[in-house]
Protein backbone atom coordinates (compact mmCIF):
# COMPACT_ATOMS: atom_id res chain seq x y z
CA UNK A 1 0.00 0.00 0.00
CA UNK A 2 1.27 3.34 -0.85
CA UNK A 3 1.15 7.02 1.21
CA UNK A 4 -1.27 9.45 0.78
CA UNK A 5 1.86 11.67 -0.70
CA UNK A 6 2.33 9.44 -3.24
CA UNK A 7 -1.36 8.83 -3.98
CA UNK A 8 -1.90 12.42 -4.90
CA UNK A 9 -1.05 12.65 -8.60
CA UNK A 10 -1.90 8.93 -9.27
CA UNK A 11 -5.34 8.98 -11.11
CA UNK A 12 -5.99 5.17 -10.31
CA UNK A 13 -4.97 4.19 -7.02
CA UNK A 14 -5.88 0.72 -4.80
CA UNK A 15 -8.88 0.39 -3.25
CA UNK A 16 -8.71 0.81 0.72
CA UNK A 17 -12.45 -1.99 1.14
CA UNK A 18 -10.50 -4.96 1.33
CA UNK A 19 -10.33 -6.08 -2.75
CA UNK A 20 -7.48 -5.81 -4.74
CA UNK A 21 -8.98 -3.34 -7.69
CA UNK A 22 -8.18 -0.44 -9.12
CA UNK A 23 -10.44 3.09 -8.46
CA UNK A 24 -10.49 6.77 -9.70
CA UNK A 25 -8.27 8.59 -7.11
CA UNK A 26 -10.11 11.75 -6.12
CA UNK A 27 -7.01 13.47 -4.75
CA UNK A 28 -5.34 13.65 -7.98
CA UNK A 29 -7.05 16.20 -10.71
CA UNK A 30 -7.07 13.66 -13.23
CA UNK A 31 -8.86 10.64 -11.58
CA UNK A 32 -11.09 13.69 -10.27
CA UNK A 33 -11.79 14.75 -14.20
CA UNK A 34 -12.24 10.81 -15.08
CA UNK A 35 -15.02 10.47 -11.63
CA UNK A 36 -16.54 13.93 -13.36
CA UNK A 37 -16.64 12.21 -17.20
CA UNK A 38 -17.80 9.23 -16.46
CA UNK A 39 -20.22 10.78 -14.41
CA UNK A 40 -21.44 12.72 -17.54
CA UNK A 41 -21.20 9.90 -19.42
CA UNK A 42 -23.93 7.72 -17.62
CA UNK A 43 -26.07 11.01 -17.56
CA UNK A 44 -26.22 11.69 -21.24
CA UNK A 45 -26.39 7.71 -21.48
CA UNK A 46 -29.85 7.68 -20.05
CA UNK A 47 -30.89 10.81 -21.01
CA UNK A 48 -30.71 9.02 -25.29
CA UNK A 49 -31.83 6.06 -24.04
CA UNK A 50 -35.50 8.41 -22.72
CA UNK A 51 -35.23 10.46 -25.73
CA UNK A 52 -34.21 8.13 -28.76
CA UNK A 53 -35.56 10.23 -31.23
CA UNK A 54 -32.24 12.69 -30.71
CA UNK A 55 -30.03 10.14 -32.90
CA UNK A 56 -32.76 9.77 -35.84
CA UNK A 57 -30.97 11.91 -38.63
CA UNK A 58 -34.41 13.11 -39.83
CA UNK A 59 -37.09 15.14 -39.14
CA UNK A 60 -39.03 13.76 -42.16
CA UNK A 61 -42.22 11.48 -42.16
CA UNK A 62 -42.35 8.27 -43.29
CA UNK A 63 -44.97 7.08 -45.60
CA UNK A 64 -46.42 4.84 -42.96
CA UNK A 65 -46.45 7.50 -40.36
CA UNK A 66 -47.92 10.53 -42.61
CA UNK A 67 -50.79 7.53 -43.32
CA UNK A 68 -51.37 6.77 -39.46
CA UNK A 69 -51.82 10.51 -38.25
CA UNK A 70 -53.97 11.14 -40.85
CA UNK A 71 -56.30 8.34 -40.31
CA UNK A 72 -56.11 9.00 -36.16
CA UNK A 73 -56.75 12.40 -37.24
CA UNK A 74 -59.61 12.57 -39.73
CA UNK A 75 -61.20 10.27 -37.33
CA UNK A 76 -60.96 12.58 -34.32
CA UNK A 77 -62.33 15.35 -36.10
CA UNK A 78 -65.36 13.64 -37.49
CA UNK A 79 -66.08 12.37 -33.89
CA UNK A 80 -65.80 15.90 -32.33
CA UNK A 81 -67.71 17.63 -35.37
CA UNK A 82 -66.94 20.89 -33.61
CA UNK A 83 -64.61 21.68 -37.36
CA UNK A 84 -65.84 22.08 -40.58
CA UNK A 85 -64.39 23.08 -43.92
CA UNK A 86 -66.72 26.33 -44.16
CA UNK A 87 -65.10 27.57 -41.37
CA UNK A 88 -61.77 29.80 -41.17
CA UNK A 89 -58.38 28.11 -41.27
CA UNK A 90 -59.53 24.55 -41.47
CA UNK A 91 -56.11 23.88 -43.46
CA UNK A 92 -54.66 24.69 -39.75
CA UNK A 93 -56.99 22.67 -38.06
CA UNK A 94 -56.60 19.77 -40.09
CA UNK A 95 -52.18 20.28 -39.92
CA UNK A 96 -52.30 20.62 -36.14
CA UNK A 97 -54.42 17.66 -35.89
CA UNK A 98 -52.06 15.58 -38.09
CA UNK A 99 -48.90 16.81 -36.27
CA UNK A 100 -50.37 15.89 -32.93
CA UNK A 101 -50.98 12.32 -33.81
CA UNK A 102 -47.50 11.95 -35.86
CA UNK A 103 -45.36 12.13 -32.70
CA UNK A 104 -44.76 15.76 -32.02
CA UNK A 105 -40.59 15.89 -32.95
CA UNK A 106 -41.57 16.30 -36.18
CA UNK A 107 -41.63 18.87 -39.03
CA UNK A 108 -45.25 20.15 -39.41
CA UNK A 109 -47.57 18.38 -42.29
CA UNK A 110 -48.44 20.61 -45.15
CA UNK A 111 -52.43 20.75 -45.99
CA UNK A 112 -53.35 22.83 -48.70
CA UNK A 113 -56.75 23.62 -50.30
CA UNK A 114 -57.58 21.42 -53.79
CA UNK A 115 -61.06 22.58 -54.53
CA UNK A 116 -62.96 25.71 -54.43
CA UNK A 117 -63.34 26.90 -50.65
CA UNK A 118 -66.31 25.26 -48.93
CA UNK A 119 -69.34 27.55 -48.41
CA UNK A 120 -69.49 28.70 -44.77
CA UNK A 121 -73.05 27.47 -43.52
CA UNK A 122 -72.83 29.56 -40.21
CA UNK A 123 -76.06 31.54 -40.55
CA UNK A 124 -78.04 29.44 -42.46
CA UNK A 125 -76.27 26.09 -41.91
CA UNK A 126 -76.38 23.55 -45.00
CA UNK A 127 -73.51 21.12 -46.40
CA UNK A 128 -69.63 22.12 -46.71
CA UNK A 129 -67.28 20.30 -49.07
CA UNK A 130 -64.05 21.07 -49.79
CA UNK A 131 -60.79 18.88 -50.88
CA UNK A 132 -57.80 18.92 -49.34
CA UNK A 133 -54.29 17.52 -50.05
CA UNK A 134 -52.13 16.51 -47.35
CA UNK A 135 -48.25 16.44 -47.68
CA UNK A 136 -44.85 16.11 -45.61
CA UNK A 137 -41.08 16.23 -45.81
CA UNK A 138 -39.52 13.51 -46.15
CA UNK A 139 -42.07 11.29 -48.06
CA UNK A 140 -43.42 11.02 -51.49
CA UNK A 141 -47.28 10.05 -49.74
CA UNK A 142 -49.82 12.56 -50.36
CA UNK A 143 -53.52 11.83 -49.23
CA UNK A 144 -56.17 13.29 -50.85
CA UNK A 145 -59.18 14.35 -47.54
CA UNK A 146 -62.95 14.59 -49.40
CA UNK A 147 -64.36 16.56 -46.10
CA UNK A 148 -68.16 16.72 -45.79
CA UNK A 149 -69.62 18.69 -43.31
CA UNK A 150 -73.21 19.30 -42.24
CA UNK A 151 -73.52 22.67 -40.38
CA UNK A 152 -77.34 22.85 -38.13
CA UNK A 153 -78.68 26.67 -38.82
CA UNK A 154 -77.49 29.18 -36.30
CA UNK A 155 -75.68 27.14 -33.65
CA UNK A 156 -72.45 25.75 -32.81
CA UNK A 157 -70.58 22.79 -33.95
CA UNK A 158 -71.62 20.39 -36.96
CA UNK A 159 -74.83 18.04 -37.30
CA UNK A 160 -71.73 15.62 -38.54
CA UNK A 161 -68.28 15.72 -40.24
CA UNK A 162 -67.53 13.10 -42.66
CA UNK A 163 -63.77 12.94 -43.74
CA UNK A 164 -63.20 10.50 -46.75
CA UNK A 165 -59.03 9.84 -47.20
CA UNK A 166 -57.90 8.52 -50.29
CA UNK A 167 -54.08 7.80 -51.67
CA UNK A 168 -52.05 10.78 -53.93
CA UNK A 169 -52.96 13.81 -54.34
CA UNK A 170 -56.67 15.39 -54.75
CA UNK A 171 -57.29 16.31 -58.85
CA UNK A 172 -57.30 19.79 -59.59
CA UNK A 173 -61.45 19.85 -60.30
CA UNK A 174 -63.28 17.56 -59.24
Amino acid sequence: MTTGDDDADRPFIRSKWGTNRYVYNPHSPVGRALIVGSLLLVVGGVYLIRHPDLLSSSDGWEGSELRSAVTDATAELSRESEFGPGGTAFEDVLEAAIARHGGGSKAAPTVSLASEPADSGLIDGGLEQADYTVTADGTDASFCLDVTAAKRKSARGYEFVSIGIDDDACPTSR
